[in-house]
């Protein structure tokens, strides 16, 4: 029997945790770039709409898909919070920029912490056995858009309190209504939703890899991690997460240079 040369093993070991590990934080800046740049385009685009509810509806829902999907492949609750740490990071480059108006720099930055934070919780609910029930994906669905509304709303008033200041309590009531009721309705509609489809979906996928000769029969668990896409492939790529993280610091200083925000 060859001997096994344990120095070689090790150093091999140690190469493969490595390259894990610099995939895991090659993903973390992707998908937390990805939703800075999205708050920088998108969130630009929905608000010159000027429909009241509507950027609050869509980019919550879109910001917990990206956080979906990293949690799906890197398994961390950290890493979601990281992600929105980075997010939140090239939010607070308006600060630069547009240093007058501070407040409305911090209060999306604080939201975006806030919705990494909750939406942290919202998945471990949502990835516990068993796996991906309905109770689960609603409880998921309401979780991540009322608590984390919920959370920017009870620090606002404790901000308000401490120092004195406005706070969005002293609003009109109908947008005191919009923001805790009627967007986080919205969001968890769409989140819950998208996430009923999947499971739709990895049924009807079961159901065919039943009348196959070989089958586990956790086949559930088995299928909701296949087949790996093409966003989890580039987001692997450190190269890649790099020129997106680049792009997003370049939207962000143009737009808010040029008064958009």
């Amino acid at each position: 029997m060859r001997a096994i040369n344990f120095y070689r093993f090790r150093k091999e070991t140690l190469v493969r945790n490595c390259l894990a590990q610099e995939k895991r934080f090659s993903a973390l800046i992707f998908w937390g770039s990805l939703w800075g740049l999205t708050e920088a385009s998108l969130g630009f685009l929905l608000h010159g709409l000027k429909i009241p509810g509507l950027a609050g509806s869509v980019l919550p829902a879109i910001a917990f898909y990206f956080l979906y999907r990293l949690y799906q492949s890197a398994g961390s609750a950290g890493d979601v919070i990281g992600a929105s740490l980075i997010a939140a990071g090239l939010k607070s480059l308006d600060i630069a920029v547009s240093p007058v108006d501070l407040m409305s720099v911090i209060n999306p930055v604080r939201a975006i912490i806030f919705e990494g934070l909750v939406a942290a919780l919202a998945l471990q609910v949502l990835n516990r056995r068993p796996v991906r029930s309905m109770v689960r994906i609603i409880l998921s669905g309401l979780l991540f858009p009322f608590g984390s509304s919920l959370a920017y709303g009870l620090t606002a008033f404790i901000e308000s309190s401490v120092f004195h200041s406005g706070n969005i309590f002293q609003t009109e009531p109908v947008n005191l209504i919009r923001f805790f009721l009627l967007s986080p309705l919205v969001t968890a509609f769409v989140i819950t939703s998208w996430l009923m489809a999947g499971k739709v979906k990895d049924k009807s996928q079961c159901r065919k890899l039943l009348r196959t000769d070989s089958i586990r029969t956790d086949c559930l668990s088995e299928i909701s991690g296949q087949p790996e896409t093409f966003l989890n492939r580039l987001s692997t790529r450190p190269s890649v997460s790099l020129v997106i993280f680049t792009v997003a610091v370049y939207i962000h200083l143009i737009s808010s240079g040029s008064g958009r925000f």
